[in-house]
């Protein structure tokens, strides 16, 4: 439950920083503002021909029908016909610009998010489930495309339609106008009410749906381990929760608008009601005709349309309103690891790294209580084409200290250097470009196994991809597959085995031919053989490059020229395999229970 809060605290902080969302959503179709007034104008044009149907039937009635006249009866129906068709072509024109406008628009509203999203630190992706991520690319974004379209239609609509038939109401009759602006103030009064009610409601509404979405990503994605642990039942409940506190916010927003809209719908009957029983007296006194008294019945029901569409317009604006506040609150979400004035762009790394005095706390660094993953002034010097393995028991900060190369982090005190610049004078794209990584937990894409591989060298031959899998020992098993190299691997490799996934990630990194490697434990998940094998392509991976090796295994750390052992954000101990364990420190106790877990 506290997790959940946290989640919305964090969502509510981002839409708090922004004001007015719906101005912000404007700036995206001001660029398309010529489909947008095309489509306003084929709006006005197709409720103006809407609106003439009512007046000729009345004149079809009082000057054709009853007195006997074919030939006015012939022009007014040709007339009507030319109505109905000029309001089907102008239907088509707003329909076809307001849509294409509002694809435009979001499009690039979609696509800025996104580039935002990538740019945002690695710490802000930590923190923001999955599943809430995808409610903002998706379902707001989606919300405010239908209320560019369908939304902003209704209301240049229903303006047209009220100003317009209020004028013809008024020249057709002022008296019976005036009737029919009774039940005006009490729908005015019952909109704004709702309008005040509405919004929290939909807020509440967004943050469920994000909570389902996010409960669903993690259980689809760990299917195998609900089954493995037969916690079926366990997780239904967890949905079953999410779910009925979606259910019960939506409940809440429908009784809201289901009082609403009949209570509106309501005041415009009794609105109908006056207009028959004073327009039947006037009709009665010969004041007015039979013709004037059904087109202004007609016009009465379209005039009060506006009035009954407000309420929809205003649910479907607050709707809009609290998902843009979402959206742009990731727009608003400070980007903290960027390139700098004056960054240095580079080709090549001969391949130092430096860590001077480097302090990093993922939480409050004022907190005195000691925090996994931390830096506690750490210094140490990676040589050019030295492999370093970094050792020490979980938490100790070895993940920590490779983020901070890659500068997915920025220290809070203290400096990264590369090649003895310090990492945020070089450029973030070439940078990391030169960096090579292969993680225990490889990702792969949703693709074939030759885009897989060359994801970091698109342009890579076919010969260069095939030679990085043969160095990766990966050609042989995927000549296996009945497609080969264009063998689909599913959802994050999904058809693949775990050392399968592994080799493959690191034949990406092999044709990457990254100046830095950074290995994390990358001869996980295979069996012995192929651990032979990979190690014997990572001894000539690593020659001549610098390389820095996160080593749970220690008897992997021996291939290091130098070994570093951490230990609650701090660098305990530094040396080779031989001189560590002479020292007897914390390097002999790993790797003295490494041992002894290993004898039969």
């Amino acid at each position: 439950m506290s997790e959940s809060l946290s989640e919305d605290n964090v969502l509510e902080e981002q839409g708090g920083r922004v004001d007015n969302p719906m101005t912000r959503l404007m700036e995206y179709c001001m660029p398309h503002k010529k489909r947008l007034v095309v489509g306003v104008i084929s709006v006005i044009a197709a409720s103006i021909f809407g609106l003439m149907p009512p007046y000729l039937i009345s004149i079809a009635i009082d000057e054709a029908i009853i007195p006997g006249n074919f030939e006015l009866l012939g022009i007014v129906v040709g007339v009507l016909v030319g109505s109905y068709a000029g309001r089907a072509i102008f239907e088509y024109a707003q329909n076809f610009y307001l849509y294409t406008f509002a694809q435009e628009a979001i499009y690039h509203l979609r696509m800025d998010t996104y580039k935002h999203l990538q740019e945002l630190s690695l710490s802000f992706h930590t923190d923001q489930p999955t599943g809430k991520m995808m409610s903002k690319l998706s379902n707001d974004i989606n919300r405010l495309q239908r209320f560019l379209s369908s939304t902003m239609r209704e209301i240049v609509r229903n303006i047209t339609i009220g100003i317009i038939i209020g004028i013809i109401l008024f020249w057709m009759n002022w008296r019976l106008a005036v009737f029919t602006l009774f039940p005006i103030p009490i729908i005015g009064l019952m909109t704004y009410h709702f309008a005040g009610k509405i919004r929290p409601k939909w807020d509440a509404v967004r943050r469920s749906v994000g909570n389902v979405n996010t409960r669903l990503q993690n259980n689809i994605s760990g299917i195998e381990t609900i089954k493995s642990f037969v916690r079926e039942d366990y997780e239904l409940k967890r949905i079953e929760e999410v779910s009925n506190e979606y259910r019960e916010t939506n409940v809440e927003s429908i009784k809201l608008w289901s009082k609403f809209f009949p209570a509106v719908g309501f005041a415009i009957s009794v609105g109908a009601v006056i207009v028959i029983g004073y327009g039947g007296y006037l009709v009665i006194e010969g004041v007015l005709t039979i013709g004037v008294l059904i087109a202004f019945n007609a016009y009465i029901w379209q005039f009060y349309e506006p009035m009954r569409m407000l309420g929809w317009v205003t649910n479907s604006h607050q709707r809009a309103a609290a998902s843009a506040s979402r959206v742009f609150g990731i727009l608003e979400e400070p980007v903290n690891i960027t390139n700098g004035e004056n960054t240095k762009k580079i080709d090549r790394m001969d391949g130092e790294v430096e860590f001077e005095n480097v302090t990093f706390h993922y939480g409050d660094p004022e907190e005195e209580e000691e925090e996994d993953g931390a830096l506690n002034n750490v210094s140490f010097r990676v040589g050019p084409g030295e492999t370093v393995a970094l050792v020490g028991p979980s938490g100790s900060g070895k993940t920590t200290t490779v983020n901070m190369i890659l500068r997915f982090y920025d220290p809070d005190d203290g400096t990264v250097k590369i090649d003895r610049e310090d990492v945020r004078n070089l450029d973030l794209r070439d940078m990391r470009n030169r960096i090579g990584i292969v993680s225990q937990n490889a990702f792969l894409f949703d693709d074939d196994i030759m885009t897989n591989i060359s994801y970091g060298n698109p342009d890579a031959s076919d010969e260069e991809i095939k030679m990085a899998s043969k160095k990766a020992a990966a050609h042989d098993f995927i000549e296996e597959f009945p497609n080969g190299y264009m063998t689909e691997v599913g959802e994050d490799g999904v058809k693949l085995s775990g050392g399968q996934k592994q080799r493959i990630s690191i034949a990406r990194t092999i044709l990457n031919d990254p100046d830095i490697l950074i290995l994390d434990e990358a001869t996980s998940n295979v069996d012995t053989i192929t651990e032979v094998k990979i190690q014997n392509a990572i001894r000539e991976l690593i020659r001549n490059r610098t390389t820095i090796m996160i080593a749970h295994d220690l008897s992997t750390a021996r291939m290091a020229d130098r070994i570093i052992c951490m230990d609650n954000g701090r660098i305990v101990e530094e040396g080779t395999h031989e001189e560590l364990l002479e020292k007897d420190g914390l390097y002999k106790k790993l790797w003295d229970m490494q041992s002894s877990l290993s004898k039969p």
